[in-house]
């Protein structure tokens, strides 16, 4: 009885194996036999990227509409291929493989900034693969605000991730005052006095203040004896008879 059991295991173990020798022969013979590795013609100009493919007996496609830029291929060269090279990768006999060719480096030159402002300039150098180098600002130089020249120039042939210093002209601030003392005074009063300096009252806020008569500045920022020019902000605080969040923006009425 155990004689037959193992008689029987042997016989099983016996066209197992056999099985599946004849499986890998088979495979082999007929769909290995009929492949062969997937020829690498990355760098290859198109003739002897041809001829490589004849030999393997598989076509070969050149996509005529895109092209790539590359710093190692040289342009008119096999850049890409859509199949993967080596004997790990097989393709059959009257398949095809597409390419796309090599069209050189890429070319970056730098942009035209003249007249934007810093954050534009920034958002196109990024979109160029450039960077944003030394950035340095000057006071009334020129006729006209934002970029007036880059280093290097605009239209330089660069690498990519250059960084381009940029000159930036700002408008004039004309001339610089010491902030007077605006308390007790009416806000119109002030507001009038300062615009004809060039000064400009850009935020009011009202707050009740008993003992005070409407519209009488209680606090101001700038403080008094600070430097201050056409580009400076200047908010106050104005009194009120009744408590209210209303701030006022320059032109508004009381």
């Amino acid at each position: 009885m155990k004689r037959g059991c193992f008689e029987t295991l042997l016989f099983a173990v016996v066209v197992v194996a056999v099985f599946g020798f004849s499986t890998y022969f088979w495979f082999n013979f007929f769909v290995r036999g009929q492949s062969l590795p997937t020829p690498n013609l990355i760098g290859k100009p198109v003739a002897e990227a041809k001829a490589l493919c004849l030999d393997a007996g598989v076509n070969l496609v050149v996509d005529p509409s895109h092209k790539r830029n590359s710093d190692k291929v040289p342009a008119g060269y096999v850049a890409w291929q859509n199949r993967d090279a080596g004997a790990t990768s097989f393709i059959k006999r009257g398949a095809t493989i597409k390419v796309e060719l090599s069209a050189g480096p890429l070319v970056i030159r730098v942009p035209d900034l003249d007249g934007q402002s810093s954050r534009t300039a920034l958002l196109r150098l990024g979109q160029q693969n450039l960077k944003m180098g030394n950035l340095t600002y000057v006071d009334g130089v020129s006729n006209k605000d934002g970029i007036i020249a880059a280093e290097p120039p605009a239209g330089t042939v660069v690498a990519a991730q250059t960084p381009i210093s940029l000159l930036v002209n700002v408008p004039s601030a004309g001339n610089g005052y010491v902030m007077p003392d605006l308390i007790d005074h009416p806000l119109e009063a002030v507001r009038l006095s300062l615009e004809a300096r060039g000064l400009h009252v850009t935020t009011v806020k009202f707050e009740a203040y008993p003992g005070i008569a409407d519209g009488i500045i209680i606090r101001q920022f700038p403080l008094r004896g600070a430097r201050v020019s056409g580009r400076d902000a200047i908010s106050v605080v104005v009194s009120k008879s009744e408590e209210t969040n209303i701030v006022q923006q320059p032109g508004g009425t009381m």
